[in-house]
Protein backbone atom coordinates (compact mmCIF):
# COMPACT_ATOMS: atom_id res chain seq x y z
CA UNK A 1 0.00 0.00 0.00
CA UNK A 2 1.29 3.80 -0.79
CA UNK A 3 -0.18 6.66 1.04
CA UNK A 4 0.84 9.50 -1.28
CA UNK A 5 0.67 12.87 -1.83
CA UNK A 6 0.32 13.75 1.75
CA UNK A 7 2.19 15.47 5.00
CA UNK A 8 3.79 12.88 6.85
CA UNK A 9 5.16 13.80 10.31
CA UNK A 10 9.24 12.51 10.49
CA UNK A 11 11.62 14.44 12.73
CA UNK A 12 9.90 17.17 13.91
CA UNK A 13 8.99 17.96 10.18
CA UNK A 14 5.86 17.63 7.76
CA UNK A 15 7.07 16.44 4.70
CA UNK A 16 5.64 16.29 1.51
CA UNK A 17 6.16 12.76 0.39
CA UNK A 18 4.65 9.24 0.08
CA UNK A 19 5.29 6.15 2.75
CA UNK A 20 5.39 2.53 1.30
CA UNK A 21 3.73 0.19 3.42
CA UNK A 22 4.13 -4.02 3.28
CA UNK A 23 3.33 -6.76 5.73
CA UNK A 24 2.25 -4.48 8.47
CA UNK A 25 5.52 -2.39 8.47
CA UNK A 26 6.76 0.83 7.07
CA UNK A 27 9.22 -0.07 3.92
CA UNK A 28 10.01 3.37 2.52
CA UNK A 29 9.47 6.95 3.31
CA UNK A 30 10.20 9.49 0.64
CA UNK A 31 10.26 13.08 0.61
CA UNK A 32 9.30 15.35 -2.53
CA UNK A 33 9.26 12.20 -4.80
CA UNK A 34 10.07 12.75 -8.44
CA UNK A 35 7.45 10.73 -11.38
CA UNK A 36 10.65 8.27 -11.30
CA UNK A 37 10.43 7.80 -7.70
CA UNK A 38 7.00 7.00 -7.86
CA UNK A 39 7.06 4.88 -10.24
CA UNK A 40 9.75 3.00 -8.43
CA UNK A 41 7.91 2.79 -5.41
CA UNK A 42 4.50 1.15 -7.49
CA UNK A 43 6.49 -1.22 -8.74
CA UNK A 44 7.72 -2.11 -5.19
CA UNK A 45 4.16 -2.11 -4.14
CA UNK A 46 2.82 -5.36 -3.39
CA UNK A 47 -0.61 -5.05 -3.14
CA UNK A 48 -1.13 -2.46 -5.94
CA UNK A 49 -3.09 -0.29 -3.29
CA UNK A 50 -2.78 3.64 -3.65
CA UNK A 51 -4.35 6.06 -1.06
CA UNK A 52 -4.87 9.45 -2.32
CA UNK A 53 -3.84 11.37 1.08
CA UNK A 54 -3.71 15.74 -0.79
CA UNK A 55 -3.58 18.31 2.02
CA UNK A 56 -3.94 15.55 4.45
CA UNK A 57 -1.43 15.06 7.22
CA UNK A 58 0.03 11.85 8.55
CA UNK A 59 0.66 11.19 12.36
CA UNK A 60 1.95 8.35 14.14
CA UNK A 61 -0.74 6.52 15.84
CA UNK A 62 -0.93 7.46 19.46
CA UNK A 63 0.28 5.22 22.42
CA UNK A 64 -2.83 5.90 25.96
CA UNK A 65 -0.88 4.69 28.89
CA UNK A 66 -4.05 5.01 30.73
CA UNK A 67 -7.38 3.46 30.09
CA UNK A 68 -10.17 1.77 31.76
CA UNK A 69 -11.49 -0.54 29.15
CA UNK A 70 -14.01 -2.23 31.79
CA UNK A 71 -15.87 -5.75 30.38
CA UNK A 72 -15.82 -8.97 32.48
CA UNK A 73 -18.52 -8.15 34.82
CA UNK A 74 -19.03 -4.32 33.70
CA UNK A 75 -20.41 -4.85 30.57
CA UNK A 76 -22.69 -2.37 31.16
CA UNK A 77 -20.39 0.57 31.53
CA UNK A 78 -18.09 -0.66 28.74
CA UNK A 79 -16.29 -3.51 26.93
CA UNK A 80 -13.19 -4.13 24.75
CA UNK A 81 -15.31 -4.03 21.97
CA UNK A 82 -16.33 -0.82 22.60
CA UNK A 83 -13.45 0.99 24.16
CA UNK A 84 -11.21 -0.41 21.52
CA UNK A 85 -13.49 0.45 19.01
CA UNK A 86 -13.43 4.67 20.09
CA UNK A 87 -9.79 4.54 20.55
CA UNK A 88 -9.89 2.74 16.76
CA UNK A 89 -12.03 5.99 15.69
CA UNK A 90 -10.02 8.56 17.21
CA UNK A 91 -6.11 7.60 16.26
CA UNK A 92 -5.18 6.27 19.67
CA UNK A 93 -3.68 2.80 18.04
CA UNK A 94 -2.46 1.45 21.42
CA UNK A 95 -3.68 1.48 24.78
CA UNK A 96 -3.04 0.38 28.61
CA UNK A 97 -5.95 -1.10 30.57
CA UNK A 98 -6.20 -0.97 34.12
CA UNK A 99 -6.74 -3.24 36.86
CA UNK A 100 -9.63 -1.89 39.02
CA UNK A 101 -12.02 -4.40 37.28
CA UNK A 102 -15.16 -6.51 38.72
CA UNK A 103 -13.27 -8.72 40.32
CA UNK A 104 -10.00 -6.70 40.19
CA UNK A 105 -7.26 -8.69 38.43
CA UNK A 106 -4.62 -9.49 41.20
CA UNK A 107 -4.02 -13.01 40.56
CA UNK A 108 -2.98 -14.88 37.90
CA UNK A 109 -6.08 -16.85 36.50
CA UNK A 110 -8.38 -13.54 37.32
CA UNK A 111 -5.44 -11.30 34.85
CA UNK A 112 -5.50 -14.78 32.33
CA UNK A 113 -8.97 -14.47 32.10
CA UNK A 114 -8.90 -10.67 31.59
CA UNK A 115 -6.73 -11.40 28.56
CA UNK A 116 -8.64 -14.23 27.30
CA UNK A 117 -11.86 -11.95 27.17
CA UNK A 118 -9.82 -9.64 24.91
CA UNK A 119 -8.87 -11.49 22.54
CA UNK A 120 -10.10 -11.42 19.31
CA UNK A 121 -12.41 -8.12 20.86
CA UNK A 122 -9.61 -5.75 20.35
CA UNK A 123 -9.56 -3.11 17.45
CA UNK A 124 -5.92 -1.69 18.58
CA UNK A 125 -2.75 -2.86 20.79
CA UNK A 126 -3.47 -3.40 24.39
CA UNK A 127 -1.39 -4.01 26.96
CA UNK A 128 -2.26 -5.03 30.56
CA UNK A 129 -1.28 -3.13 34.20
CA UNK A 130 -2.33 -5.92 36.83
CA UNK A 131 -3.28 -5.39 40.81
CA UNK A 132 -0.81 -6.43 43.16
CA UNK A 133 -1.74 -9.86 44.74
CA UNK A 134 -2.39 -10.35 48.34
CA UNK A 135 0.51 -10.18 50.26
CA UNK A 136 2.60 -9.56 47.61
CA UNK A 137 2.90 -13.29 47.26
CA UNK A 138 6.10 -13.88 45.31
CA UNK A 139 4.55 -17.07 43.68
CA UNK A 140 1.25 -15.16 42.21
CA UNK A 141 3.76 -12.16 40.96
CA UNK A 142 5.93 -14.66 39.00
CA UNK A 143 2.61 -16.02 37.15
CA UNK A 144 1.31 -12.72 36.52
CA UNK A 145 4.76 -11.11 35.02
CA UNK A 146 4.89 -14.32 32.85
CA UNK A 147 1.70 -13.80 31.59
CA UNK A 148 3.09 -10.80 30.13
CA UNK A 149 1.97 -7.74 31.76
CA UNK A 150 3.44 -4.43 31.65
CA UNK A 151 3.44 -3.57 35.01
CA UNK A 152 1.77 -3.34 38.70
CA UNK A 153 -1.18 -1.29 39.75
CA UNK A 154 -1.23 0.57 43.40
CA UNK A 155 -4.35 2.49 44.51
CA UNK A 156 -3.52 3.78 48.02
CA UNK A 157 -6.00 4.97 48.97
CA UNK A 158 -8.65 2.22 47.68
CA UNK A 159 -6.38 -0.82 48.11
CA UNK A 160 -7.01 -4.04 45.80
CA UNK A 161 -5.62 -6.44 47.92
CA UNK A 162 -5.81 -4.99 51.40
CA UNK A 163 -2.65 -3.82 51.89
CA UNK A 164 -1.97 -0.57 53.68
CA UNK A 165 0.57 1.41 51.23
CA UNK A 166 1.76 3.77 53.60
CA UNK A 167 3.63 1.36 55.75
CA UNK A 168 7.03 1.48 54.11
CA UNK A 169 7.87 -1.69 54.79
CA UNK A 170 5.42 -2.88 52.10
CA UNK A 171 6.67 0.01 49.63
CA UNK A 172 10.16 -1.35 49.73
CA UNK A 173 9.04 -4.74 49.17
CA UNK A 174 6.95 -3.61 45.95
CA UNK A 175 10.72 -1.55 44.88
CA UNK A 176 12.05 -4.58 45.65
CA UNK A 177 9.84 -6.85 43.21
CA UNK A 178 10.22 -4.03 40.30
CA UNK A 179 14.10 -3.94 40.80
CA UNK A 180 14.32 -7.53 40.52
CA UNK A 181 11.85 -8.24 37.95
CA UNK A 182 12.27 -4.88 35.91
CA UNK A 183 8.55 -4.25 36.19
CA UNK A 184 7.18 -1.27 35.85
CA UNK A 185 4.85 -0.10 38.83
CA UNK A 186 2.12 2.10 38.37
CA UNK A 187 1.01 4.55 41.52
CA UNK A 188 -1.89 6.65 41.44
CA UNK A 189 -0.67 9.18 44.29
CA UNK A 190 -3.15 9.80 46.72
CA UNK A 191 -2.82 9.61 50.49
CA UNK A 192 -5.69 7.82 52.34
CA UNK A 193 -8.89 9.17 53.66
CA UNK A 194 -11.23 7.29 55.53
CA UNK A 195 -14.80 6.86 54.54
CA UNK A 196 -15.93 9.02 57.53
CA UNK A 197 -13.89 11.76 57.07
CA UNK A 198 -14.95 12.22 53.42
CA UNK A 199 -18.57 12.25 54.54
CA UNK A 200 -17.89 14.59 57.14
CA UNK A 201 -16.16 16.81 54.83
CA UNK A 202 -18.64 16.74 52.61
CA UNK A 203 -21.24 17.52 55.25
CA UNK A 204 -19.55 20.56 56.91
CA UNK A 205 -18.99 22.27 53.13
CA UNK A 206 -22.11 20.83 51.23
CA UNK A 207 -23.98 24.53 52.34
CA UNK A 208 -21.56 26.31 52.53
CA UNK A 209 -20.24 25.53 48.83
CA UNK A 210 -22.39 25.29 46.06
CA UNK A 211 -19.93 24.08 43.92
CA UNK A 212 -19.90 20.26 44.34
CA UNK A 213 -16.78 20.13 41.67
CA UNK A 214 -14.62 22.30 44.19
CA UNK A 215 -16.23 20.64 46.72
CA UNK A 216 -14.73 17.42 45.46
CA UNK A 217 -11.10 19.10 45.15
CA UNK A 218 -11.37 20.14 49.16
CA UNK A 219 -12.42 16.70 49.79
CA UNK A 220 -8.95 15.47 47.83
CA UNK A 221 -7.07 18.27 47.84
CA UNK A 222 -4.21 18.20 46.20
CA UNK A 223 -1.55 18.23 49.72
CA UNK A 224 -2.84 14.55 49.23
CA UNK A 225 -1.52 13.51 45.96
CA UNK A 226 1.60 15.55 46.39
CA UNK A 227 2.17 13.51 50.07
CA UNK A 228 1.97 10.34 48.21
CA UNK A 229 4.47 11.55 45.71
CA UNK A 230 7.04 12.65 48.22
CA UNK A 231 6.24 9.34 50.22
CA UNK A 232 7.21 7.56 47.29
CA UNK A 233 10.26 9.46 46.05
CA UNK A 234 11.92 9.13 49.32
CA UNK A 235 11.11 5.73 49.61
CA UNK A 236 12.45 4.92 45.97
CA UNK A 237 15.59 7.20 46.72
CA UNK A 238 16.52 5.32 49.88
CA UNK A 239 15.91 2.11 48.83
CA UNK A 240 18.38 2.68 45.37
CA UNK A 241 21.53 4.35 48.73
CA UNK A 242 20.53 1.52 51.04
CA UNK A 243 21.06 -1.36 48.66
CA UNK A 244 23.91 0.33 46.49
CA UNK A 245 22.28 -0.60 43.24
CA UNK A 246 23.38 0.49 39.76
CA UNK A 247 21.26 2.61 37.02
CA UNK A 248 20.26 -1.08 35.63
CA UNK A 249 18.89 -2.41 39.27
CA UNK A 250 16.72 0.78 39.15
CA UNK A 251 12.93 0.01 40.63
CA UNK A 252 10.69 1.67 37.60
CA UNK A 253 7.87 3.55 38.98
CA UNK A 254 4.86 5.92 36.43
CA UNK A 255 3.11 8.12 38.31
CA UNK A 256 -0.46 8.53 37.11
CA UNK A 257 -2.73 11.45 36.19
CA UNK A 258 -0.60 13.86 38.23
CA UNK A 259 -2.67 16.67 38.89
CA UNK A 260 -1.12 19.54 41.27
CA UNK A 261 1.40 21.65 40.59
CA UNK A 262 4.13 20.72 43.79
CA UNK A 263 3.47 17.10 42.92
CA UNK A 264 4.50 17.86 39.38
CA UNK A 265 8.04 19.80 40.59
CA UNK A 266 8.78 17.01 43.13
CA UNK A 267 9.20 14.63 39.85
CA UNK A 268 10.55 17.29 38.03
CA UNK A 269 13.39 17.83 40.06
CA UNK A 270 14.33 14.97 41.21
CA UNK A 271 14.58 13.83 37.10
CA UNK A 272 16.89 16.96 37.02
CA UNK A 273 18.66 15.90 40.14
CA UNK A 274 19.17 12.41 39.21
CA UNK A 275 18.69 11.59 35.44
CA UNK A 276 19.00 8.22 35.68
CA UNK A 277 16.15 7.81 37.65
CA UNK A 278 13.25 5.30 36.00
CA UNK A 279 10.55 7.61 36.69
CA UNK A 280 7.74 8.90 34.56
CA UNK A 281 4.74 10.39 35.06
CA UNK A 282 1.40 11.32 33.02
CA UNK A 283 -0.66 14.81 32.77
CA UNK A 284 -4.60 14.05 31.91
CA UNK A 285 -6.24 15.87 29.19
CA UNK A 286 -9.26 17.06 31.55
CA UNK A 287 -6.05 18.63 33.68
CA UNK A 288 -5.46 20.78 31.16
CA UNK A 289 -8.70 21.80 29.76
CA UNK A 290 -11.18 21.91 32.08
CA UNK A 291 -11.07 23.15 35.65
CA UNK A 292 -13.72 23.20 38.86
CA UNK A 293 -15.25 26.22 37.55
CA UNK A 294 -16.71 24.19 34.49
CA UNK A 295 -20.28 24.92 34.05
CA UNK A 296 -21.93 21.56 33.97
CA UNK A 297 -26.20 20.53 33.85
CA UNK A 298 -24.84 17.65 36.05
CA UNK A 299 -21.67 18.24 38.18
CA UNK A 300 -20.88 14.54 38.36
CA UNK A 301 -20.57 14.64 34.50
CA UNK A 302 -17.42 16.47 35.81
CA UNK A 303 -16.59 14.04 39.25
CA UNK A 304 -12.99 12.59 38.27
CA UNK A 305 -10.84 11.39 40.69
CA UNK A 306 -8.12 13.08 41.30
CA UNK A 307 -10.46 15.96 40.74
CA UNK A 308 -10.81 18.68 38.75
CA UNK A 309 -8.21 21.65 40.46
CA UNK A 310 -8.75 25.18 40.37
CA UNK A 311 -8.10 27.54 37.34
CA UNK A 312 -4.66 28.64 38.31
CA UNK A 313 -3.80 24.57 38.20
CA UNK A 314 -5.44 24.54 34.36
CA UNK A 315 -3.54 27.37 33.81
CA UNK A 316 -0.29 25.94 34.78
CA UNK A 317 -0.39 22.77 32.62
CA UNK A 318 -1.60 24.46 30.15
CA UNK A 319 1.80 26.67 29.97
CA UNK A 320 3.77 23.69 30.83
CA UNK A 321 1.67 21.71 27.66
CA UNK A 322 2.46 24.55 25.52
CA UNK A 323 6.07 25.19 26.35
CA UNK A 324 7.21 21.35 26.03
CA UNK A 325 7.85 20.13 29.69
CA UNK A 326 5.51 17.21 29.81
CA UNK A 327 6.72 14.14 29.27
CA UNK A 328 3.26 12.31 27.94
CA UNK A 329 -0.52 12.72 28.20
CA UNK A 330 -2.75 10.02 29.43
CA UNK A 331 -6.39 9.72 28.68
CA UNK A 332 -7.67 7.90 32.42
CA UNK A 333 -10.67 6.48 30.08
CA UNK A 334 -12.94 6.13 32.89
CA UNK A 335 -16.52 4.87 31.38
CA UNK A 336 -19.83 4.92 33.61
CA UNK A 337 -23.65 4.70 32.86
CA UNK A 338 -26.10 7.64 32.50
CA UNK A 339 -27.81 6.26 35.14
CA UNK A 340 -24.81 5.52 37.68
CA UNK A 341 -23.55 9.76 37.13
CA UNK A 342 -27.26 10.80 37.71
CA UNK A 343 -26.93 10.18 41.26
CA UNK A 344 -26.15 12.45 43.80
CA UNK A 345 -22.70 13.62 43.67
CA UNK A 346 -20.75 11.78 46.32
CA UNK A 347 -22.19 8.59 45.38
CA UNK A 348 -21.88 9.08 41.69
CA UNK A 349 -18.72 6.89 40.58
CA UNK A 350 -15.38 9.35 39.29
CA UNK A 351 -14.24 9.61 35.78
CA UNK A 352 -15.95 9.99 32.21
CA UNK A 353 -15.01 8.78 28.48
CA UNK A 354 -11.61 10.62 27.04
CA UNK A 355 -10.58 8.42 24.01
CA UNK A 356 -12.99 10.07 21.59
CA UNK A 357 -12.36 13.54 22.44
CA UNK A 358 -8.24 13.77 23.27
CA UNK A 359 -7.23 13.95 19.88
CA UNK A 360 -9.63 16.68 18.96
CA UNK A 361 -8.97 18.89 21.63
CA UNK A 362 -5.45 18.49 21.28
CA UNK A 363 -5.12 19.24 17.43
CA UNK A 364 -7.05 21.97 17.74
CA UNK A 365 -5.17 23.86 19.74
CA UNK A 366 -2.18 22.92 16.72
CA UNK A 367 -4.77 24.09 13.93
CA UNK A 368 -5.20 27.45 16.34
CA UNK A 369 -1.21 27.71 16.55
CA UNK A 370 -1.47 27.71 20.66
CA UNK A 371 0.39 23.78 20.87
CA UNK A 372 3.09 22.84 18.52
CA UNK A 373 2.86 19.49 16.44
CA UNK A 374 6.33 18.85 17.49
CA UNK A 375 5.12 18.71 21.16
CA UNK A 376 1.88 17.05 20.48
CA UNK A 377 3.35 14.16 18.70
CA UNK A 378 6.09 13.99 21.16
CA UNK A 379 3.96 13.65 24.40
CA UNK A 380 1.00 11.80 22.09
CA UNK A 381 3.46 9.49 20.43
CA UNK A 382 7.50 9.29 20.69
CA UNK A 383 7.48 9.78 24.54
CA UNK A 384 5.35 7.17 25.60
CA UNK A 385 6.84 4.63 22.74
CA UNK A 386 10.21 5.11 24.40
CA UNK A 387 9.45 5.29 27.82
CA UNK A 388 7.43 1.93 27.78
CA UNK A 389 10.00 0.58 25.16
CA UNK A 390 7.38 0.33 21.93
CA UNK A 391 10.73 0.04 19.99
CA UNK A 392 8.54 -0.51 16.60
CA UNK A 393 5.83 2.42 17.85
CA UNK A 394 5.75 6.16 18.42
CA UNK A 395 7.17 7.09 15.04
CA UNK A 396 7.06 7.26 11.30
CA UNK A 397 10.53 5.39 10.25
CA UNK A 398 11.45 2.65 8.32
CA UNK A 399 10.79 -0.59 9.94
CA UNK A 400 8.02 0.71 12.35
CA UNK A 401 4.57 -0.56 12.47
CA UNK A 402 2.39 1.63 10.23
CA UNK A 403 0.03 2.57 12.81
CA UNK A 404 -0.68 5.85 11.39
CA UNK A 405 -3.31 8.46 11.96
CA UNK A 406 -4.34 10.77 8.90
CA UNK A 407 -6.19 14.06 10.03
CA UNK A 408 -7.64 16.89 7.76
CA UNK A 409 -8.77 20.36 8.69
CA UNK A 410 -12.53 20.83 8.12
CA UNK A 411 -15.33 23.53 9.65
CA UNK A 412 -15.80 23.74 13.37
CA UNK A 413 -18.38 21.55 14.89
CA UNK A 414 -19.47 20.65 18.34
CA UNK A 415 -18.37 17.61 20.05
CA UNK A 416 -21.61 15.37 20.90
CA UNK A 417 -21.29 12.67 23.19
CA UNK A 418 -24.34 10.68 21.84
CA UNK A 419 -21.87 9.90 18.89
CA UNK A 420 -19.68 8.54 20.44
CA UNK A 421 -18.33 4.31 20.11
CA UNK A 422 -17.98 4.27 23.79
CA UNK A 423 -21.00 3.01 25.28
CA UNK A 424 -20.90 5.84 27.88
CA UNK A 425 -22.41 8.83 26.24
CA UNK A 426 -21.49 11.57 28.47
CA UNK A 427 -18.54 13.84 28.59
CA UNK A 428 -17.58 17.55 30.38
CA UNK A 429 -16.52 18.50 26.90
CA UNK A 430 -20.08 18.18 25.65
CA UNK A 431 -20.50 21.04 23.70
CA UNK A 432 -16.71 21.99 23.34
CA UNK A 433 -15.53 22.90 19.22
CA UNK A 434 -13.09 21.44 17.25
CA UNK A 435 -12.05 21.62 13.65
CA UNK A 436 -10.67 18.39 13.33
CA UNK A 437 -11.49 15.19 11.17
CA UNK A 438 -10.47 12.02 12.27
CA UNK A 439 -9.79 10.80 7.85
CA UNK A 440 -8.62 7.32 8.48
CA UNK A 441 -6.25 5.34 11.09
CA UNK A 442 -3.80 2.38 10.36
CA UNK A 443 -2.59 -0.19 12.73
CA UNK A 444 -0.12 -2.44 11.20
CA UNK A 445 -1.09 -0.80 7.67
CA UNK A 446 -4.54 -1.75 8.27
CA UNK A 447 -7.53 0.39 7.93
CA UNK A 448 -9.31 0.10 11.57
CA UNK A 449 -12.01 2.97 11.92
CA UNK A 450 -13.92 1.45 8.98
CA UNK A 451 -17.75 0.21 9.89
CA UNK A 452 -17.34 -3.46 9.91
CA UNK A 453 -13.78 -4.10 10.34
CA UNK A 454 -12.88 -7.29 12.29
CA UNK A 455 -10.82 -6.88 15.21
CA UNK A 456 -7.02 -7.05 14.92
CA UNK A 457 -5.70 -5.58 17.80
CA UNK A 458 -3.08 -7.67 20.00
CA UNK A 459 -2.28 -7.81 23.46
CA UNK A 460 1.37 -6.23 24.08
CA UNK A 461 3.54 -8.17 26.11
Amino acid sequence: MILKNGKFYQNGFLIDGALLIEGGVIKETISDPSKQDFADLKDKNEDGRIIECKNKIILPGIIDCHTHLRDMSQEHKETFRTATKAAAFSGITTVFNMPNTDPPAITSSIVQKWMNKAKNNIYVDVGFIAGIPKQLNPEEIKNIIDLGVVGFKMYPHESLNGLDWTIKGNIQLLLQISSRYKIRIFIHPQWPRSATDTRELFENYFFRDSNLLKLHDKLFPCTSETQFVQYVLENYENFIKTDHLSPEEYPIVHFCHISCKDSYSLIKNILVKSPHYKISYEVTPHHIFLSNEISLSKAAVGKVMPPLRDLGVKEFFYRELRMGNLLMIATDHAPHTLKEKAAEFLDAPSGFPGLETYPLLFLHEVTKYKLSLVNFVKIASENPAKVFHLQTKGFIEEGYDADLLIIDKCSEYKINPSRFHSKSKISPYEGMKTNIEIWKVFLRGIEINIKDRTPIGKIIS
